[in-house]
């Protein structure tokens, strides 16, 4: 990997694991018996190599276990993975994360752009079946240029000493909540930091024009599709005008609460 991690996510040392590979067979094989689908097991053809970085857990971090009805977070998993295509990569990136029990964070490099993506996960217990776990969220930073200033505040950000540490999972969810909001970065410009007391705001906003920004993004690819008609085309931009205004609307949101 080109990218000195640690020098962005400062864990303790006594976490770092020295960057074992991880068989892509493996891969393959917990990704079975978590009853993903062939086309999914395909994605693997993408990554280049998976390497086992860290395990943050009580000993090394002292960071309190969360153990209750839904979670049974003793550690989270670091995983670092070398991309060979640059589409597709969600979808991987998400197979993945339900290949292991443990919360995972990705950290991806592509070699195709010479961009990275942080992608967190946050595994609970499955209410279908005992002892099996579920990912109940996936936080996704995107692609991005490592080197592009506009993503600095993100990336100080992911300093193990920024973020919560009364349980792994407090230490998690901010993890993860920081990734989600670089995914706006692209659209705003920059990267959205404000008061305390207006982060709950700021995240709902945020989640918003991620869900409106996808959704134009469908409807960009459905006006390139071949079988699209002129009628449909019409239609389709004046969608997409409708959700762009909303977007713009919740933009001048998040600007306002970041001022």
């Amino acid at each position: 990997m080109m990218v000195s991690w640690n020098d962005i996510l400062k864990l303790p040392e006594g976490a770092l694991a020295g960057e074992r590979r991880v068989p892509k067979t493996q891969l393959a094989e917990q990704a079975r018996l978590a009853k993903a689908s062939a086309a999914s097991i395909k994605l693997l053809d993408k990554l280049r190599d998976v390497r086992f970085f860290a395990s943050l857990n009580k000993s090394n971090s002292r960071i309190l276990p969360a153990k209750n009805d839904a979670y049974d977070i003793e550690s989270v998993i670091f995983l670092t993975c070398g991309l060979s295509s640059t589409t597709g990569i969600a979808e991987v990136l998400h197979m993945m994360h339900g290949c292991f029990p443990n919360p995972t964070v990705i950290l991806a490099e592509s070699f195709a752009s010479s961009g990275i993506a942080v992608s967190v996960a946050l595994r609970r217990k499955s209410l279908a079946e005992h002892g099996a776990f579920v990912t109940e969220k996936v936080y996704s930073s995107g692609l991005f240029k490592a080197e592009s200033p506009e993503y600095a505040p993100y990336l100080e950000r992911l300093a193990f000493a920024t973020l919560p540490q009364a349980t792994l999972l407090d230490y998690l969810s901010a993890l993860g909540d920081r990734t989600l909001l670089a995914r706006s970065v692209k659209a705003l410009g920059f990267y959205p930091i404000c008061k305390d007391a207006d982060v709950d705001l700021l995240m709902g906003h945020a989640k918003t024009m991620n869900a409106l920004t996808s959704k134009i993004n469908e409807l960009k690819d459905a006006r390139k599709a071949k079988d699209t008609t002129l009628a449909d085309t019409t239609k389709l931009r004046v969608e997409m005008r409708k959700l762009e205004q909303q977007r713009e609307s919740v933009m001048d949101e998040i600007k306002e609460i970041c001022q």
